[in-house]
C-alpha cells in the first residue's frame, strides 16, 4: 500500500502560461475579515487545520480575474493553499466513498465582471493521525511549543498507522495532506487536473 503527499502542480503553471491555457488563480480571499466563534478574527484561514467537530460554515469568498484567465481546474490554485477541488473532483470522491473529507462551498468572484462561480468546494480533512514513523523520521522537536519540525525527504509515514485512510493530516504536523493509493488513483483514473503526488518513503 503506498501513500502520497498531495499538492497543487505547481511545476505545470510556466508550461500553462506559454500556452496561453493558464487556469483561474485566486489571488485573494475574504477570510481576514470573517467572525468566527472560538477563532480570532483575522486567523480564519487557519481552521482547516484544526480538527472540529462540527462548522457552522459561513460565507466563504475567493477572488480572482477573468482578464488573467476564466480556465477551470479541478483543484483550484489559490493564495492559501487551501484544498479546493471543482464539483466534478467532489462528486466521484463521494461516488467512490472517499471518507474523512466534509465538503463546504465557496463563492470564487470575477472582480472583472462580479460574476459568482459555485462550482468549487473546500476539502475540510477530518482524520488527523500519527502519520510519522518517528523512529525512522529526522526531525526537531521543540517542546515549549510541542511544536514537530520535519525534515523534507526525511520524512516516513508509518503505514500501519496509515492504513484505513484514504486522506488524513499528520497530527505532529498539520499542514501537509496524505492520499492513499485508492485516492491517488481515483483522480489520475479521471485526468483531474492540477493535483500533484509524491510518494512517501
Amino acid at each position: 500500500m503506498k501513500f502520497y503527499k498531495l499538492t497543487y502542480d505547481m511545476d505545470s503553471i510556466d508550461k500553462l502560461v506559454e500556452q496561453g491555457q493558464s487556469y483561474i488563480y485566486a489571488e485573494e480571499t475574504n477570510l481576514e475579515e470573517i467572525e468566527y466563534p472560538g477563532v480570532k478574527k483575522g486567523s480564519f484561514h487557519n481552521i482547516i487545520f484544526q480538527k472540529l467537530n462540527n462548522i457552522d460554515w459561513p460565507e466563504v469568498m475567493f477572488y480572482y480575474s477573468s482578464q488573467a484567465s476564466n480556465r477551470e481546474s479541478d483543484y483550484l490554485l489559490n493564495v492559501h493553499r487551501w484544498p479546493v477541488i471543482h464539483e466534478r473532483v467532489k462528486r466521484i470522491l463521494e461516488k467512490e466513498n472517499i471518507g474523512g473529507i466534509q465538503f463546504y462551498g465557496i463563492y470564487l468572484c470575477d472582480v472583472v465582471t462580479g460574476q459568482v462561480n459555485t462550482n468549487y468546494y473546500v476539502m475540510y480533512i477530518e482524520n488527523f493521525i500519527d502519520a510519522f514513523d518517528l523512529v525512522k523520521s529526522k526531525y526537531k522537536y521543540n517542546e515549549k511549543y510541542d511544536l514537530y519540525t520535519f525534515l523534507p525527504k526525511q520524512t516516513f509515514v508509518d503505514r500501519k498507522n496509515c492504513l484505513g485512510y484514504d486522506i488524513f493530516r499528520c497530527s505532529k504536523s498539520v499542514a501537509g495532506i496524505y492520499v492513499s493509493e485508492k485516492f491517488y488513483d481515483i483522480i489520475k483514473e479521471n485526468e483531474f487536473t492540477c493535483f500533484h503526488f509524491e510518494e512517501q518513503p
